[in-house]
């Protein structure tokens, strides 16, 4: 069995509650997020390090979906495939016909975000600007956190992905939207996949959330919980979850630092828009919002 959809980013944009909200509806089957097979498949060369969970055999990709009922709706989420340049040519040939979700948020935030997640997990020592400059040599170096910035370019992104596939078999949503109003994004995700919205319900709100570890017993205790989550009940997982949200605290981005980012994502943001016939600018004005 082959997947009939893919949630294919971007990071740190709600991907995670998405899966969430896709994974309890009864007529929908997924396997554990991020299997990013399509963006590892047959590559030439891997150009980023390799996330827990990543699937580069096919047999064992297809063996994914096994389990799926008959009259189920199959797919995956792997954030990897906007990010990943190779992603995209492989989708279509291997699937062709598979409907594709990304859900973005603005560059600026996300990139900050995903900055706070690095430093939550104990994995990012320096501050945010410093970080920013070492990006291009972290990058080529294979490092983990090197994509701050380069995750962000959803135009460049994107556009392959309308240049291989009718318009037709794509769905784009906002961040912001669906931390809005996430039944405004999900009853149109269900219809687009073709299974029932009154049966959809509404994921948890924090998930996955960044911050900085209000002490250092918080930290301990996030660095701890990824090792040990994978092994708890779902229950138990998001108790502790919601615990531990309490302990961090989500600092300002500065604004220099804002402008500076604005300006790195300005050209690409007004290639979304015209890919998406959306006006974005409300992602460049200072509060970016």
């Amino acid at each position: 069995m082959l997947p009939q959809f893919l949630v294919i980013g971007a990071y740190k944009s709600g991907s995670t509650a998405i899966q969430e909200a896709l994974r309890a509806h009864p007529q929908v089957f997924l396997p554990a997020k991020g299997p990013s097979f399509f963006a590892f498949d047959e590559a030439p060369a891997i150009d980023r390090p390799l996330l827990p969970g990543t699937v580069r055999d096919w047999a064992v990709y297809q063996a994914l979906f096994a389990d799926a009922p008959a009259d189920a709706v199959h797919g995956e989420v792997s954030p990897e495939y906007l990010a990943n340049p190779w992603a995209c040519g492989r989708i279509r040939a291997r699937v062709p016909d598979v409907k594709l979700v990304a859900v973005l948020r603005n560059p600026v935030e996300r990139a900050f975000s995903d900055y706070l997640m690095y430093v939550r997990d104990g994995d990012e020592k320096l501050d945010f600007p410093a970080a920013l400059d070492e990006q291009e040599e972290r990058r080529r170096a294979g490092s983990p956190t090197g994509y701050y910035l380069e995750t962000g370019f959803y135009g460049r992104q994107l556009r392959p992905y309308f240049e291989a596939f009718p318009r037709a078999q794509i769905q784009v949503h906002l961040f912001e939207d669906f931390a809005a109003d996430p039944d405004a994004v999900l009853e149109p995700l269900f219809t687009f996949l073709g299974v029932d919205p009154a049966l959809g319900t509404t994921p948890e709100r924090a998930v996955n959330v960044s911050g900085v570890p209000r002490n250092a017993l918080v930290g301990a205790a996030v660095r701890g919980g990824k090792r040990v989550a994978p092994l708890l009940p779902e229950a138990v997982r998001r108790r502790a979850r919601t615990a531990l949200v309490r302990g961090l605290d989500r600092p300002a981005l500065s604004p220099e630092v804002r402008s500076r980012l604005v300006a790195v994502y300005r050209e690409d943001v007004a290639e979304l828009e015209q890919l998406l016939e959306r006006p974005l600018g409300h992602w460049l004005e200072d509060g970016g919002t």
